[in-house]
């Protein structure tokens, strides 16, 4: 149910936290490096009356923003990490870097841990107006690009305690999403030994295991699920010349597939190719460096009806003229530019897979989970589009919605209390229903990724 409260709050702070995103969207710091943007929300957050506990969990950009008291104890995500070499100049129609090969924020988190926050902030205001009980927390949650900043907090057990969650995401469409894929991510890497073309008896070729590996990655698609998908780059050749064998290769390879304990059996399966390109080539397989293991999605289904019915209640947004003119010139240059638009109003409901570490958090706590417009329509995720957008009235305007979404969820959460109870009895049903949460991260830790 929308109140008109949350909106009002909202309105007086949002020119406050738009600046916020934008100097997010400036710092754009990339995995476990988010340390001025998370700075910039945390003190935020501690001026707007919040308890603040930071570097939580081993990990300096990571703190978790409380207010309220009691139960039920509701909570929200955000993420601020940029991904590599996409920096971008805002506004800007065409692949334009204000410094080569500089991070830029891809895929809108500057929009979305602020916007996270802002839900956290209206939320707190309207339980203390309305004398409500309730504990409202903000996480900033490093990292999701690779490395799994949440994955971190749930083995610390940040989350033990949460009676159930509300995250979004950016994008060019709005979906309560219903599936995630489960997914493995690691360097794989090879030693050989080098030797001059001339002798190349005396050389081990650590290229060619690495070749030999991807030629059976690509025999082993026909033996795997067909709604598995497998990725991977070659990220070191072991140097440019042709007449030197090659004595280091390492390559990138991302494994996704719906069902997290398939995906781990086989990654196992990938290790063994891996295992048997370094017999045939007389090289040695280096330990594989994993970078992430995120599970599948646990969606909850009460909640999402809830969220839902409050998507409908404030869509369709009320774009300005000059707003609608700025996402046609970027759709005219994005995959859709022939489709009414340039903003969808339309929701959709279970469209597309997610993989992120939101999922993880999905098995400890009943959470429900959307993608909100802040995109021209047909703009390409982890783009340059995304980038140059990141900063719009629109991109705004989306981050304000999004959170009243959120704020207002949360509130029915409080005020029917048999819903929320209902929430927690799906949860339980769906978590005995399947094996028990599990992590290969479980003996990674936060600093092997700041090294």
């Amino acid at each position: 149910m929308i109140r008109e409260e949350i909106k009002q709050f909202i309105d007086n702070t949002a020119a406050e936290l738009e600046q916020i995103s934008d100097q997010v969207w400036g710092f754009a710091e990339t995995c476990f490096q988010e340390e001025e943007s998370s700075r910039v929300q945390a003190d935020y957050m501690e001026a707007q009356g919040f308890r603040v506990k930071r570097g939580v969990s081993n990990m300096p950009s990571a703190f978790i923003a409380e207010a309220g008291e009691g139960r039920p104890i509701l909570a929200i995500l955000g993420e601020n990490d940029a991904l590599a070499a996409l920096n971008q100049e805002a506004d800007v129609l065409e692949r334009k870097q204000i410094k080569d090969g500089t991070p830029g924020h891809g895929c809108g988190h500057n929009l979305l841990g602020t916007g996270g926050m802002e839900a956290a902030i209206v939320t707190a205001k309207y339980l203390k107006e309305k004398g409500l009980p309730g504990t409202v927390r903000y996480y900033a949650c490093p990292a999701e690009e690779g490395g799994g900043g949440k994955i971190f907090l749930i083995l610390d057990h940040q989350f033990d305690d949460v009676d159930a969650t509300v995250s979004w995401h950016p994008g060019n469409k709005w979906e309560v999403v219903k599936k995630g894929l489960a997914i493995v991510s690691a360097y794989f890497r090879f030693q050989g030994k080098a030797a001059h073309a001339a002798r190349a008896e005396l050389g081990r070729s650590a290229l060619d295991a690495l070749e030999l590996t991807n030629v059976g990655l690509n025999f082993l698609r026909e033996h795997v699920q067909k709604d598995t998908i497998m990725h991977y780059s070659i990220t070191n050749t072991g140097g440019p010349a042709a007449n030197i064998v090659q004595e280091f290769a390492e390559g990138f390879y991302i494994l996704r597939n719906p069902d997290q304990t398939y995906v781990r059996d086989l990654y196992e399966r990938v290790l063994d190719i891996c295992r048997g390109a370094a017999l045939m080539t007389g090289t040695t397989f280096l330990p594989p460096q994993l970078i992430n293991n995120y599970a599948n999605y646990n969606p909850n289904n009460t909640i999402d009806e809830l969220t839902l019915a409050n998507m409908k209640e404030i869509l369709p947004l009320d774009y300005t003229e000059e707003e609608l003119e700025y996402g046609k010139a970027f759709q005219a240059v994005g995959s859709e530019p022939d489709k009414p638009g340039p903003y969808v109003s339309e929701i959709v409901v279970g469209d597309r897979h997610t993989c992120t570490d939101v999922c993880d958090v999905s098995w400890i706590t009943p959470l429900s989970y959307f993608n909100g417009v802040t995109l021209a329509r047909g703009t390409i995720g982890h783009n340059w589009a995304v980038v140059a957008q990141g900063k719009s009235p629109a991109a705004h305007r989306g981050m304000h919605a999004a959170a009243e979404i959120m704020a207002n969820t949360m509130i029915d959460l409080i005020e029917q209390p048999e819903v929320l109870a209902k929430a927690k009895e799906e949860f339980a049903k769906n978590i005995a229903e399947n094996p028990p949460y599990d992590t290969l991260m479980v003996n990674c830790s936060p600093e092997d990724y700041r090294q």
